[in-house]
């Protein structure tokens, strides 16, 4: 039976409410649009947390009487607002990321299954993106890298700073909106949610890949729709913690995950990921995507 999740959120929240203390101006655009994806959206009521805001929707007593869940790969269309700005590759890779995080929250309480005999039938879809300016991103990284090689010779205050992180230069941050729903066996709708986040100048990681804010927030929202499933509550007003053992090692060192069927989604890049991360590598080149064809 798999564990029982915490009803406590991870760490990462409590560094995004920070930077927003610091500053509002220095994030990517949020908005929220209905596209008609969803079967239904006159439910969802809004909830809001630093840079990410949200309408959702519960039915806590079809959650508590769910047993297995399907998760359907989300989609990315080609003609999603601001997707023009990233190829195939690139959409793939952050609609996979939001479905392994999903995955990994999902198979905290629930069996995660491929077949569609399933009490939940999970899936989302993209459905805008604005792409990371590389300009923006680069000149971060640039400055970062700069103070980093400084200090490895003493120059002046380098010195003393290290590698420490640079506020990104606030011009062209990405942003993304996800529309999920689950559905029941008769196709009648349990939970949903229209999520939308942009990254920001203080937590947000540079990086050389128009995809690489949509990909970073592409697991933000994955990690706040699973929790929503697994415990009923809204992912923004549960309280932070830091993260156990196990969510650091299957979501950040990328080790077999707890449901076998998370499988399907492949594993985070793992050590590979963080020294390219460290660097502002695009995430495509560590990050493998799915283990197998998409179901």
């Amino acid at each position: 039976m798999p564990p029982r999740p915490t009803t406590l959120r991870s760490l990462p929240r409590l560094a995004a409410a920070s930077a927003l203390l610091l500053t509002v101006a220095a994030c990517g655009t949020v908005l929220l649009n209905d596209t008609g994806s969803l079967t239904r959206y006159d439910l969802l009521k809004p909830s809001t947390e630093s840079s990410t805001s949200a309408r959702l929707y519960t039915d806590q007593d079809a959650l508590a009487r769910t047993r297995t869940v399907r998760i359907i790969p989300t989609s990315f269309p080609a003609n999603v607002s601001g997707a023009a700005g990233l190829n195939e590759v690139e959409r793939r890779l952050v609609a996979n990321n939001a479905d392994r995080a999903l995955c990994y929250e999902l198979s905290l309480k629930y069996d995660v299954v491929s077949t569609r005999d399933a009490d939940l039938t999970v899936r989302a879809q993209v459905t805008r993106v604005e792409p990371t300016n590389l300009v923006g991103a680069g000149s971060t990284i640039g400055v970062s890298a700069a103070v980093s090689i400084a200090s490895q010779v003493g120059v002046g205050v380098a010195e003393g700073i290290g590698r420490v992180p640079i506020p990104r230069v606030p011009i062209g941050l990405g942003s993304l909106t996800v529309e999920a729903e689950a559905l029941d066996r008769r196709h009648r709708q349990r939970a949903a949610i229209v999520w939308g986040g942009a990254a920001n100048s203080f937590t947000s990681q540079p990086r050389f890949s128009p995809a690489s804010d949509a990909y970073d927030l592409a697991g933000d929202f994955g990690q706040d729709f699973g929790f929503m499933l697994a415990t009923g509550q809204d992912p923004f007003k549960a309280p932070l913690t830091i993260p156990n053992w196990n969510r650091i090692r299957i979501t950040t060192l990328g080790e077999a995950p707890l449901d076998p069927d998370c499988e399907a989604f492949g594993r985070p890049p793992g050590v590979d990921g963080i020294i390219a991360d460290y660097i502002g590598l695009p995430p495509e080149l560590t990050d493998k995507g799915p283990a197998v064809p998409a179901r």
